[in-house]
């Protein structure tokens, strides 16, 4: 056999077994959400409800059931970066900020695992913060598992929107 045919050979052996094993991967930008259920909606509901009152509980600075909605590992992330729970708690109970305006609408679900659920909205709020005036006009999303039998808050990210 000369080395083209041998290293052909290789080839045709390589691509055979490359193709077989991509065949057992699952396609990369696949979506991966759940299909709508009952079940799904309900829990859906609940937590489009939780994210409600989430925010009513930090305006009105009720910190024990603020708390209680937060998994031990809760972050978020904004524009000074990523925040620990007990940073982002102390700064949503913050005295000095007042909302006068909290809208939330566009409120959407995404099961992204069995016991998995991102909470996406658009916030839309006003009031004071140490004296200031502040208009919020930002998309969130929150990442709700289930742990435990209790659906948690694991993480909240917002994202100022653009002129629309």
């Amino acid at each position: 056999m000369t080395n083209n045919r041998i290293l052909s050979a290789r080839i045709a052996l390589a691509t055979l077994l490359l193709s077989a094993f991509a065949a057992t991967l699952p396609t990369v930008c696949a979506a991966a959400t759940a299909a709508p259920t009952a079940v799904n909606d309900a829990i859906g509901q609940r937590l489009f409800a939780e994210e409600r009152a989430s925010w009513d509980l930090a305006i009105k600075r009720e910190a024990t059931a603020y708390t209680a909605l937060h998994a031990p590992d809760f972050f978020t992330v904004g524009g000074t970066g990523v925040v620990d729970r007990v940073h982002s708690e102390t700064s949503a109970m913050d005295a000095n900020v007042r909302f006068d305006r909290c809208e939330l609408s566009e409120f959407g679900i995404r099961f992204v695992a069995e016991n998995a659920a991102l909470v996406t909205y658009h916030v839309k709020a006003a009031g004071l913060d140490h004296g200031k005036t502040f208009q919020l006009d930002s998309y969130a999303s929150s990442l709700w598992m289930k742990r435990d039998g209790k659906w948690l808050n694991v993480f909240y990210q917002a994202t100022p929107a653009s002129n629309r």
